[in-house]
């Protein structure tokens, strides 16, 4: 099976939301190397995090207060390197797809801007009342949209040429607003 061919940081265009991820002690194995289950749960707070900050919709409302369900049908990544306590990563949302009820994302992580991880989630939507399948919010649907549209920001040859920029209009995503550092 082939690999993924890594990316850098530079080659992601601008407007896609990032944050800092440190890498802590209890995130590593006794090999001094981040748990490969671990990434699946520092992904899941980079996606929470994401929900509010990219989108407007904080993770906290939509599961508690509106009782949607945001749960994995799907998850997938591949590895390039490891990460090790100390490292600080800076790790990328992308939106690959909007179906009825659910969304693919992808999550990248870059160490000293080479990237080390790519995951992706195809996420479903649920009523957390029945746990039954529902379509996705009319309010995360249009976040979302919008976010896409904003593929039409400018990207570097790189980035176009692996699927992001003006030449991706319904592959991939970038942020309504800035970026937003972490500062944790």
């Amino acid at each position: 099976m082939a690999r993924f061919e890594s990316m850098t940081l530079s080659e992601l265009p601008g407007g896609i939301w990032r944050t800092r991820l440190p890498v802590r002690f209890g995130s590593c194995d006794p090999a001094g190397i981040v748990y490969t289950p671990e990434y699946l749960n520092l992904f899941n707070g980079v996606i929470e995090d994401w929900y509010g900050d990219a989108l407007g919709l904080p993770y906290h409302e939509l599961v508690g207060t509106r009782r949607t369900g945001l749960g994995y049908a799907h998850v997938s990544a591949d590895f390039a390197k490891p990460s090790r306590m100390g490292d600080v990563l800076d790790v990328a949302v992308i939106v690959r797809d909007i179906g009825r009820s659910s969304m693919k994302l992808t999550v990248h992580a870059f160490k000293d801007g080479t990237e080390c991880v790519r995951a992706t989630f195809v996420t479903v939507t649920t009523s957390l009342v029945d746990h039954k399948s529902i379509a996705l919010p009319d309010d995360v649907r249009l976040a979302l949209m919008s976010y896409q549209t904003s593929c039409d920001a400018p990207a570097s040859p790189a980035s176009t040429s692996r699927g992001y920029g003006p030449a991706c209009r319904r592959d991939c995503t970038l942020p309504l607003r800035a970026p937003l550092a972490r500062t944790d």
